[in-house]
């Protein structure tokens, strides 16, 4: 029997058509006897459906979940013991609640709530822990507020509801707190002038060398008969610039107008090139950097551009397929629009022809335990890995336990996080650095491959790409310290 599990994903960026992408939502809040979601229960559902910006159906009940009730909730909500205790069940709450979110659970409306971290963890929490699954698709007012409106003071809910003049007549009863976050997200999405400000500020201005390699590459597929419609460009903070075709496919940098492709040990492996490593804000994208010279170097990379570009388009059209909501926020995305703008200054009949040789660089052969098949852990899902993470307590104190050289307690502390489910990155990390503080390079490396692998089969790249450059460098230095001693 499959255990029932709910996904979360949130909405964080806001294009200038972020009215078209919340047309249908609906905005929910939850008091509840506590802040911890896995043991804790919702004491009142709130929740309104906004259509076009407007409220049009609303959903509100007491839940008889507790038999005892913290003083202090009481006085911050209203809420008694007494009003709880001759609430409806639990159960017929949430059958009720589900019917209402409808087409929300598969993601086909938005969640919107403020502070939705925490909404959304009780809506998991409650939804799996009675039987339901669901794929929710979220975006918070809270972090909406703070890109949009900088300059207020505060983000609760009553502060910026008193800077939008939006009444919030009974604050800290779930339907009036639901009403007045949707009717956040109903005056900010229609705000031209502060998501134009926003988006300014998050697509960062690309350079006339990033706009030549992007008109290069986006030639490269428009040889191919591939339509300009569904390409994309951003610029990160941090000076990576993606090329998209509906998903991520080419990711480079500029440093001193010196062009490094970030490429992963897949490239490595069918085009050896010089290369040094990226840097932690980078290797999410590429673990390595590749240097190109001349911009006709890009001629050597076309096969594997236009394989690459093709694959993430056939991903994300299966992700479409099963995500509608996924194309909405694509088409009016920051990426798709940023393209739109700056189209007008890019070359796409651009052609180069590379006839040069490329530069051998250092062999990846040192790398090669870093090459492993991509897996799923049937044993171990991403709902074990949520749940795991209530012991990260257990980490800290092996952390701090390691810093004061404590290392047998340490271990102690790894090995019983480890047996309660503990699976993040920063567990993998900190059973590396056990072995690092005792010389054992080997399990070092082995240890975060292992979690790399793991990160892998759930999906967290992020933390795979973090652990596999700290492993590269190992396994480099491990070569580089073998060679010295048999010189």
């Amino acid at each position: 029997m499959n255990k029932e599990h709910v996904t979360r994903r949130c909405v964080k960026e806001y294009p200038l058509m972020l009215d078209k992408m919340t047309d249908r939502y609906i905005a929910i809040d939850f008091e509840t006897d506590g802040r911890d979601s896995k043991n804790g229960r919702v004491i009142e559902i709130g929740a309104c459906l906004f259509e076009n910006g407007k409220p049009t159906k609303k959903f509100s009940s007491l839940v008889h979940s507790v038999d005892y009730l913290p003083q202090f909730i009481t006085e911050l909500t209203g809420i008694s013991l007494d009003m709880i205790l001759h609430a409806p069940s639990e159960e017929k709450v949430w059958k009720e609640f589900v019917k209402f979110l409808d087409g929300a659970l598969c993601g086909r409306e938005l969640i919107v709530a403020h502070n939705a971290g925490f909404d959304t963890g009780f809506l998991k929490a409650g939804l799996e822990r009675l039987g339901y699954s669901g794929q929710i698709r979220y975006l918070d007012t809270v972090h909406l507020s703070q890109k949009l409106l900088p300059y207020v003071s505060g983000h609760a809910l009553n502060k910026v509801c008193e800077e939008l003049q939006i009444e919030l007549e009974h604050h800290h009863r779930a339907l009036d707190d639901a009403i007045a976050c949707g009717m956040i997200l109903s005056v900010l999405r229609t705000d031209e002038d502060s998501l134009k400000k926003y988006t300014k500020q998050a697509v960062a201005k690309l350079t006339s060398k990033e706009m030549e390699v992007a008109s290069i590459v986006f030639s490269m597929l428009i040889e191919q008969g591939i339509s300009e419609k569904n390409f994309g460009i951003k610029k990160s903070s941090q000076g990576i610039v993606s090329l998209y075709y509906e998903n991520e496919f080419f990711h480079y940098v500029i440093k001193d107008e010196h062009v490094y492709l970030l490429a992963n040990l897949d490239a490595l492996n069918k085009c050896p090139w010089k290369w040094t490593f990226a840097n932690q804000n980078e290797c999410e994208k590429g673990l390595f950097r590749l240097p190109i010279h001349d911009v006709r170097q890009l001629d050597y990379f076309r096969s594997r551009i236009v394989e690459r570009a093709k694959k993430e388009k056939e991903e994300t059209d299966r992700e479409f397929a099963r995500d509608p909501s996924l194309r909405t926020e694509w088409k009016y995305g920051i990426q798709r629009q940023t393209f739109k703008k700056i189209k007008p200054h890019l070359d796409l009949q651009k052609t180069i022809v590379f006839d040069g040789k490329p530069c051998k660089g250092r062999s990846i052969e040192l790398l090669q335990p870093l090459f492993f098949e991509k897996s799923v852990n049937r044993l171990f899902d991403l709902s074990d890995y949520e749940d795991g993470l209530i012991y990260k307590f257990y980490l800290s104190k092996a952390v701090e336990a390691r810093k004061q050289h404590q290392f047998k307690q340490a271990h102690a502390y790894l090995q019983r996080a480890y047996a309660n489910g503990l699976r993040c990155a920063e567990m993998y990390m900190e059973i590396a650095n056990y072995y690092k503080y005792q010389d054992k390079k080997h399990k070092e490396i082995e240890w975060l491959i292992t979690g790399a692998k793991m990160m892998d089969a759930l999906h967290l790249i992020k933390e795979r790409q973090l652990l596999l450059l700290r492993a590269g460098k190992l396994l480099c230095r491990k070569k580089t310290k073998k060679d010295l001693i048999d010189e």
